[in-house]
């Protein structure tokens, strides 16, 4: 059982790492500076810098490779495949919206709504059921701004066109704890829907400091 495991994880990091190569491949041959300018993204002659969640990492533009721009900056295959869904997917015509919603009202990502409950939501409420102080104390030292939804709740900075709205209420004894996400009613003309999970796993993983299920 524990071979058949390690076998299945190292086949995933393959497929990954393949479709990785795949988009790497095709911005190395777009235009950068439109890129960084439609996503709010500092540009050199070198790299483009992305703001990812409370860090900054550099795609370099001769490689196409991503590399942290900092220390204790963390980088899994995971967060390289959103970053390069968000160079790449992204739609020219693309507006930020005034209308935050939760998962389910984003029609195109609305399928992966059991994988975002899963992997997004229940930790969440594993982690900070009892303790809505540690919530806003893990939320403060990840840099994200406090809100008024729930019993506690913040928004982090996914990317700079980007923003997560993370609500947690406590439970008591008529009704269990429970959390939910917002986001920007028009999250998938910034990135591929398929990413709106991953990326609400992603703030999940910082605010709780579990691994991600994830390569």
């Amino acid at each position: 059982m524990g071979e058949e495991k390690n076998l299945t994880a190292a086949n995933a990091v393959s497929n990954y790492e393949k479709v990785y190569e795949y988009f790497r491949e095709r911005l190395l041959k777009v235009d950068h500076y439109k890129i960084a300018e439609k996503l709010l993204l500092d540009i050199d002659e070198e790299n483009i810098y992305i703001p990812y969640f409370h860090k900054k990492y550099a795609w370099i533009r001769t490689t196409g490779q991503i590399i942290p721009c900092e220390e204790e900056a963390p980088l899994e295959m995971s967060d390289r495949l959103l970053m390069m869904h968000h160079l790449y997917y992204y739609q020219d015509t693309a507006m930020p919206s005034t209308d935050k919603v939760p998962f389910r009202e984003i029609r195109q990502a609305a399928c992966f709504e059991g994988a975002y409950q899963k992997l997004a939501l229940r930790p969440i409420v594993e982690t900070f059921s009892g303790h809505p102080e540690k919530f806003k104390e893990r939320a403060k030292v990840l840099g994200g701004r406090l809100e008024k939804y729930g019993d506690v709740s913040v928004t982090f900075q996914a990317f700079p066109t980007i923003e997560i709205t993370v609500i947690f209420w406590d439970g008591d004894e008529e009704f269990p704890a429970s959390a939910n996400m917002l986001f920007d009613r028009n999250i998938t003309q910034w990135i591929h829907p398929e990413s709106v999970p991953g990326l609400a796993e992603t703030a999940s993983h910082w605010l709780t400091g579990l691994p991600r299920e994830g390569v």
